[in-house]
């Protein structure tokens, strides 16, 4: 989770990255009685950044995606067309695959999208959620914080069932529980990635969340493989490696 300070100090030093390098606007952010794109793109950094949005997706195009196309088309571009509908109803999508297949891609696609519709959207994993939570307990601040942002308009919460190599997750499934819960009753779109499969997932945490995940998720199976290795490929490329 970022806090407030760390938003503004991105802010600070994105600022001249993005804005005070354009030539259209002369670094002012203003073109001609409006908005450069400039400062949009610096705007949707900031959002992206503090929805804590992994940085390697956030300029996703649909045209990038290779592997686990045919899903994409399929549920990601259709959930993108139907914002709306999801957003007034609280449908979320629920992605199920091993690592590497483009589960979190797919899903920080969705957020970005989000965020250039003018929603409100925050990522997490599993094990920072975990931390973020006991964080709380001795900071107010943090705790406050966190809710606001778990109450964003579109939520992702990654690796879930990750945290269940521990012992003692009893605590951990009840938040989760109370948050899909709320988010649920608020009808507010909620998306999940775990390696686990639906089964699994549903005897983990239980039956209320079995219900929740069923009337309101879409489960998506996504085939193996792992796109990460196409882009060591063209990461040996890119650095001259392969010559």
């Amino acid at each position: 989770m970022r806090t407030e300070e760390q938003v503004q100090e991105f802010k600070a030093a994105a600022w001249p990255q993005i804005v005070g390098r354009c030539k259209k606007c002369d670094g002012t952010g203003v073109q001609e009685k409006s908005v450069c794109p400039c400062e949009r793109k610096f705007n949707l950094h900031v959002s992206a950044y503090e929805a804590c949005i992994p940085q390697s997706f956030w300029k996703t195009k649909a045209e990038d995606v290779t592997h686990n196309k045919s899903i994409f088309d399929a549920v990601v571009l259709k959930y993108v067309r139907q914002f709306r509908r999801a957003k007034q109803r609280g449908y979320g999508l629920m992605f199920l695959g091993d690592n590497g297949v483009g589960k979190t891609m797919f899903i920080s696609y969705v957020l970005s999208e989000a965020i250039r519709n003018g929603w409100t959207t925050y990522y997490t994993t599993m094990p920072q959620l975990d931390f973020d939570i006991k964080s709380g307990f001795k900071d107010n601040t943090v705790e406050q914080r966190l809710q606001y942002m778990l109450t964003s308009d579109f939520l992702a919460i990654d690796e879930m069932g990750k945290e269940r190599r521990k012992a003692n997750t009893e605590y951990m499934d009840a938040q989760v529980e109370r948050i899909l819960k709320q988010r649920f009753d608020d009808a507010m779109p909620t998306l999940i990635a775990t390696n686990m499969d639906q089964d699994a997932l549903v005897e983990a945490y239980g039956p209320t969340v079995e219900s929740i995940l069923i009337g309101h998720y879409m489960p998506v199976q996504m085939n193996p493989g792992d796109f990460r290795e196409k882009l060591q490929t063209k990461m040996q490329d890119e650095m001259g490696y392969s010559k």
